[in-house]
């Protein structure tokens, strides 16, 4: 058994943008990803997709983050905590509980570090939900904003001590346990001495990534499918070095005309959406 962490790479202009998928145990006898590392939870089923909370050592995502609407104040939270909007705290669908995760609004570079205490954002695309205080702190769009959501730390006592295979869990045999959207910009502009840069985009522009296939004719099937949107085909290569044909929908300037998009009934039978930023 050894660890292998699987990074997809797509070039987009002279920027690098690569979809992540967590650490995994891979059996070399079947060539076949098996269990996830380290569970920490039992797996767990919402909208008949499943999630898998893991003892993440790194973790990145870029995606939309929507406000905190499932909890009132003094309502309890997936750890036993009592919520309340005024603190920094968020929801994710599988960083360990509780974790500290660092948010930065990408429209402006401020950031802030937040208390992840609850289960939600159950989407590739809406990937954080957080509260009042954090909107307000980062000086985001009530609607919904772009932003980039690492771990900085996560409780050790609450990681159980050995690892688990769940039932569930080996029903999947290369499950898509993520769809992490991890950007290399220029260093200086995502680096730890320039969190706070103020009324800066730290892109250029948005797209919709709806799908990826190995044959081109498959990918064409699904532009032509969706003719009433900017769509465009981007080949690329996996680290196995096979083509991979991705289907992109954008360029969208800002957040607010993707969330328009993204509300359409089109984009309800496509599961794995993820964001790509250039």
């Amino acid at each position: 058994m050894r660890i292998s962490l699987l990074i997809i790479f797509l070039i987009l202009t002279n920027c690098t943008i690569a979809n992540v998928v967590p650490l995994v145990i891979e059996d070399n006898n079947k060539n076949n990803i098996k269990i996830v590392e380290k569970l920490i939870e039992e797996p767990y089923q919402v909208n008949g997709k499943w999630y898998y909370p893991y003892d993440f050592k790194t973790f990145e995502e870029i995606g939309l983050a929507q406000l905190e609407t499932s909890l009132k104040n003094g309502s309890k939270t997936k750890n036993g905590e009592y919520y309340h909007n005024d603190t920094l705290s968020g929801a994710h669908r599988s960083l360990p509980l509780p974790s500290i995760i660092e948010v930065t609004n990408l429209n402006n570079g401020k950031s802030a570090l937040v208390r992840v205490n609850h289960r939600e954002a159950f989407s590739s695309i809406k990937v954080v939900s957080l509260s009042e205080a954090v909107f307000r702190k980062l000086g985001m769009n009530q609607h919904g904003d772009l932003v980039k959501i690492s771990l900085i730390d996560s409780n050790e006592s609450f990681v159980l001590s050995k690892a688990f295979t769940y039932d569930e869990e080996k029903k999947v045999v290369e499950a898509p346990v993520s769809s992490v959207v991890v950007i290399e910009k220029e260093k200086n502009e995502l680096s730890a001495n320039n969190k706070n840069i103020n009324n800066k985009n730290l892109y250029n522009k948005i797209f919709i990534n709806i799908a990826s296939f190995a044959f081109k004719e498959s990918a064409q099937k699904i532009k032509k499918d969706l003719s009433n949107y900017d769509v465009r085909i981007y080949e690329s290569q996996n680290l196995s070095g096979n083509k991979e044909y991705k289907v992109l929908i954008g360029p969208y300037s800002d957040v607010e005309s993707l969330l328009i998009d993204l509300n359409d009934e089109t984009f309800k039978k496509y599961e794995d959406l993820s964001i790509y930023l250039i």
